[in-house]
């Protein structure tokens, strides 16, 4: 069970052709450049109250405090791929694939997912983090085009990347695609985003890496004791 209450600041829904204009594909040796759709991470953020049962996958994969009522900050991320080239994973199954060493299997889910591809931060005005989350990347695929991509390569959770050109859409409601704010004072902060940041090194090469891999709004959370929407 959850409830929800939406965000300020809030924006129209995201059109894909005016963000493929403020991130053109560019010539970069065949290589992708993955980075954040900025209106859809802004427009679809939102804070839920949900219950966990002490069975709920997200506890072991650490997507959550612990059991019980949790208050989640939750928000859309599309990764683009603006670059010449697909990003190319493969199949996380496969122990040749040269990705092999980021691949973890997590049986309560039954997959695969990619550590340390993504981190999800909440930082206070003073420049602190106040509560950082890791959503590992677990199926890169083609899930929708922009105006500019041509014909999707076929990736899918079988044989994952993305076709340049193309976006691969993680909506909110999936597990870990958010940030638990249980108890988090009332205030103003701002929401990071951090892309490929394996542990010292990226997983992926991005080339020139001309688009950055991190995307950042300003949020301002309510009181902790305030009421939002239940969600079944």
């Amino acid at each position: 069970m959850a409830c929800a209450a939406l965000l300020v600041p809030a924006v129209g829904t995201a059109q894909r052709t005016g963000v493929a204009r403020d991130y053109p594909i560019y010539k970069n040796g065949g290589k992708p450049d993955i980075v954040i759709d900025p209106q859809r991470f802004k427009a679809q953020m939102e804070i839920v109250d949900r219950y966990f049962e002490p069975t709920d996958c997200a506890i072991p994969e650490q997507a959550v405090g612990g059991a019980g009522y949790r208050r989640l900050l939750r928000f859309d991320t599309v990764l683009m791929n603006r670059g010449d080239g697909d990003l190319v994973v493969g199949d996380r199954s496969d122990p040749n694939n040269p990705y092999a060493d980021y691949f973890v299997f997590h049986s309560c889910h039954g997959h695969y997912h990619i550590n340390n591809f993504s981190i999800y931060e909440l930082v206070n005005q003073q420049g602190n983090v106040v509560v950082a989350g890791t959503k590992q990347g677990f199926c890169f695929e083609d899930s929708f085009k922009y105006e500019d991509g041509g014909k999707s390569n076929g990736y899918d959770c079988h044989n994952n990347g993305i076709t340049s050109g193309w976006g691969d859409w993680y909506y909110k409601q999936l597990v870990g695609q958010w940030i638990d704010i249980t108890g988090v004072p009332a205030g103003q902060y701002t929401v990071r985003v951090r892309l490929n940041t394996g542990e010292d090194t990226p997983i992926f090469d991005e080339g020139e890496n001309r688009y950055s891999n991190v995307a950042e709004t300003i949020v301002n959370i309510p009181d902790p004791r305030k009421k939002v929407t239940i969600i079944n």
